[in-house]
């Protein structure tokens, strides 16, 4: 943070909170959180639950009572609302709203008013000379945002109620894990590669796909998380991107694209996905096929409680095909392969 609330203001914290948190008790189970430095390093910490039971500091708001929208936020009336930058973490179940040129006076003077039926958690936070909140959900939402003037409005939706189907990609490994390499190629970076290429094929097609994708950065969420992220939405699909390699590690000849899939899913869906994933990339790679493999021993295919499949796309071990993965034209093909899969398979599936 660029600017630090010292220990001795920690009084006149927790008097504004309270104001701030009268105002949100007027709209029933809105919990508020404000954050500061301590002296002794950057980290953030919350004050939580503060008394909100005094009635005599509700300050109601006759404009929002009249709205149907769950949250508002109101801007500085020298904040651009279209300056505002929001975006999603779904693995987190978090959104993160950064408001350009405001500071920690912000949380006093602009607080947050509605419901907080889907808040589990309302952060704040000073970065850069912006104000970022973060909101932590009960679960995974879409946010519908409304500007009107300088008011942000916010409402949590079911994402089965905006989309016909719901997809999770899952770019493998990231952060600290690698994954299998090849001189400086790594499989990390290949698999975001080609899941970042897949994004602009969903966000431009006629198509109404949600798609929630696991890691957009080199990190490495948990299996759990990653698997759990699907579980809980109740994809109708879930891929993982990844990179083979010899068992040793070796450069050797052996090439070709794989797919595994969950053969205790007695739907057999998960199978059919599996293998038109398959299909499609050895269509659009010329790739050699090195066929459908059952992989409940996986972890992400194992626990998934719908269709799944992890696509090799090719051996990292094998020097020709090692550079072919590695350039762009290629991660290319491989995203539009698997892409194209995903969409014949919810057509099959009757989701679109």
């Amino acid at each position: 943070m660029q600017r630090k609330l010292e220990r001795n203001f920690t009084i006149i914290l927790l008097v504004m909170t309270v104001l701030l948190t009268g105002t949100l008790h007027f709209f029933p189970g809105l919990h508020s959180y404000a954050f500061f430095d301590t002296d002794e390093n950057d980290d953030v910490y919350s004050v939580m639950q503060l008394i909100r039971e005094d009635n005599s500091l509700v300050v109601q708001d006759k404009n929002l009572g009249a709205s149907t929208h769950q949250l508002r936020m109101e801007l500085p009336s020298d904040v651009n609302p279209e300056d505002v930058e929001i975006s999603q973490q779904p693995l987190y179940k978090s959104f993160t709203i950064s408001i350009p040129g405001v500071d920690n006076n912000y949380v006093y003077s602009y607080p947050l008013v509605g419901s907080s039926d889907h808040i589990s958690d309302f952060t704040f936070d000073y970065s850069a000379g912006c104000g970022v909140f973060e909101i932590i959900t009960d679960s995974v939402y879409e946010l519908n945002t409304t500007m009107e003037g300088q008011y942000l409005y916010f409402d949590f939706l079911d994402p089965r109620d905006v989309y016909d189907a719901i997809v999770v990609v899952d770019a493998g490994h990231g952060g600290k894990d690698g994954g299998c390499s090849n001189g400086d190629a790594l499989e990390k970076d290949i698999n975001l590669a080609i899941t970042e290429k897949m994004k602009p094929l969903f966000e431009e097609d006629d198509y109404n796909i949600g798609v929630y994708y696991t890691r957009e950065k080199d990190f490495n969420p948990p299996y759990s998380s990653r698997v759990g992220l699907a579980n809980e939405l109740q994809v109708d699909l879930f891929l993982s991107v990844h990179i083979n390699s010899t068992a040793s590690g070796r450069v050797s000849g052996i090439n070709g694209s794989e797919v595994m899939y969950r053969s205790a899913d007695e739907s057999g869906l998960s199978k059919a996905f599996a293998n038109n994933c398959l299909e499609s990339m050895l269509s659009t790679l010329g790739s050699n096929s090195k066929g459908l493999v059952a992989g409940d021993e996986i972890y992400i295919i194992r626990t998934s409680q719908v269709p799944v499949a992890l696509a090799e796309i090719g051996f990292i071990t094998n020097n020709e095909e090692k550079n072919k993965l590695i350039s762009e034209d290629y991660q290319q093909k491989a995203a539009e392969s698997l892409y194209n899969a995903i969409v014949n398979t919810l057509k099959e599936n009757k989701k679109l």
